[in-house]
């Protein structure tokens, strides 16, 4: 039997969305002060708790050690009813370019 997984709560969409932002506006992740600040948590550790959440549902990933590298993980889009899949890649190669058939 398969579970659902749980929504996320009032304070991960609310780190989600500094992440979304500050990824807009700066082109990087915030650090952990900067989302605690925004978010109204004081503590750098229930910070990394939620951000650590966040990862493990694979909503986020670090592109390096610090939580700053953060990046969201965009989800594949829902396949619509009718069309065939090309497969891995979508019949495109590793430069971008369409495959022969």
């Amino acid at each position: 039997m398969r579970r659902e997984p749980r929504p996320l709560t009032v304070r991960q969409e609310a780190v989600l969305a500094v992440i979304r932002s500050s990824l807009a506006e700066h082109g990087h992740g915030p650090t952990v002060r900067e989302i605690g600040a925004r978010v109204g948590l004081s503590s750098t550790s229930s910070v990394a708790h939620q951000l650590g959440r966040l990862e493990a549902r694979g909503l986020i990933v670090r592109t390096g050690r610090d939580w700053s590298t953060c990046v969201l993980v965009e989800e594949p889009p829902a396949r619509r009813p009718g069309l065939r899949s090309r497969g891995p890649g979508g019949g495109v190669d590793g430069y971008g370019r369409r495959s022969a058939p």
